[in-house]
């Protein structure tokens, strides 16, 4: 298991951190040609992204390689962020984007059907542990990408519904009837496994 391996774990319930007014002074900085600065952005927001693509990927070179385009991106555009949002919003959309770009060009989905009994028994096991990881992304992927993301931003990365709105680009109605047919039909397919 790689050094990275135990960032990208699934499910992980991040816990956010109120960090605008420090993004604002950084993003100052980094707006001014501060390397320093970015490497502090960097740190701050790299496992969230890496996180976020990994859990649409499912892959975790796949991951990494997002996790590193969307800094060079947000790097090389940071004089076009205006601010109209938090700074991790704008990373999440712009690590969406490289993820629906690396699966438009990759064109490869990763297949759990082989997996019987995926769900496991009740103990708290490691192979359980897995197995439920397994079933978990299972269900996931069997949502249309509009309805995953939408859950995945709000159940696994804890955004808000107008978070999810900025991120998505779409209206908050939009993204409430989403998140609910998301679970409604998250629910059916994991009652059926």
């Amino acid at each position: 298991m790689s050094s990275t391996s135990a960032a990208l774990s699934f499910p992980v319930f991040l816990q956010r951190t109120s960090s605008d007014n420090a993004d604002g002074v950084l993003l100052a900085r980094c707006k001014r040609g501060e390397r320093a600065a970015f490497d502090v952005l960097l740190n701050r927001y790299r496992e969230r992204v890496l996180n976020l693509a990994f859990q649409m990927l499912r892959d975790e070179h796949a991951a990494e390689d997002v996790a590193q385009e969307v800094f060079v991106r947000a790097f090389s555009k940071i004089h076009d962020f205006r601010g109209e949002s938090s700074l991790f919003t704008w990373l999440y959309q712009i690590t969406l984007n490289e993820c629906r770009a690396k699966t438009r060009r990759a064109k490869v989905h990763l297949n759990y059907d082989d997996c019987d009994n995926c769900k496991g028994d009740e103990r708290s096991t490691p192979e359980n542990a897995t197995l439920q990881k397994i079933a978990l992304e299972n269900a996931l992927d069997q949502l249309s990408e509009p309805l995953r993301v939408a859950l995945v931003l709000r159940e696994l990365h804890g955004l808000s519904y107008e978070e999810i709105s900025k991120v998505l680009k779409i209206p908050v109605g939009t993204t409430r009837s989403r998140l609910h047919e998301a679970r409604q039909k998250f629910q059916r397919i994991w009652d059926a496994e």
